[in-house]
């Protein structure tokens, strides 16, 4: 009797975790608070090795701007801004699931 109720009580937990990451929201909006221009804007899960392409493509975050954008994976992501003078700020593993906003502040990133 223990058994089943430890094999009925882990089917339910799963069940409520793989809800709860089907829930999962990974739109978020980058903000430019910086004072300066954002060059470059890279993210991806905190799995891969690289940062990828550009996310930006042709276009610039100036001061006081913002951009919304969808990350393909669930979990931990990485981040990193290049501005217009070649400066770098890198914000590694935040759980996109519970972060909407990526600010560009003069110190770096931020997650909120």
């Amino acid at each position: 009797m223990a058994l089943r109720r430890f094999l009925l009580a882990a089917l339910l937990t799963s069940g409520f975790a793989g809800a709860a990451s089907a829930q999962c929201d990974t739109s978020f909006t980058l903000v430019n608070r910086s004072g300066a221009t954002v060059q470059e804007f890279y993210f991806g899960s905190s799995a891969q090795r690289s940062w990828g392409v550009d996310q930006l493509g042709s276009n610039v975050l100036v001061n006081g701007q913002s951009m919304r954008f969808r990350a393909r994976n669930a979990g931990a992501n990485d981040f990193k801004i290049v501005w217009a003078n070649g400066d770098t700020a890198e914000l590694m593993r935040i759980d996109i699931c519970v972060t909407s906003e990526i600010v560009a502040t003069r110190r770096g990133m931020e997650a909120r």
